[in-house]
């Protein structure tokens, strides 16, 4: 089973496959947006530039790991 989506950013479209994290997410309504790997990877890095913070150094559970 697939679904055929639009990528909101850069309008191409795709086929998700039932593997895709993002399949599940869009299949059971928890979201009705998507966002290709590319633009994601694109928006990502664009924020760490912008803000000086980098997603890979804060902790999950929201404690930040950096110490001044």
């Amino acid at each position: 089973m697939s679904l055929h989506v639009k990528c909101m950013t850069c309008k191409k479209e795709y086929l998700l496959d039932s593997g895709d994290p993002e399949y599940r997410k869009i299949s059971s309504g928890l979201s009705k947006l998507y966002i290709c790997k590319t633009c994601s990877m694109a928006m990502k890095e664009e924020a760490i530039l912008t803000t000086g913070i980098n997603p890979n150094m804060l902790d999950p559970k929201g404690h930040d790991k950096l110490v001044p």
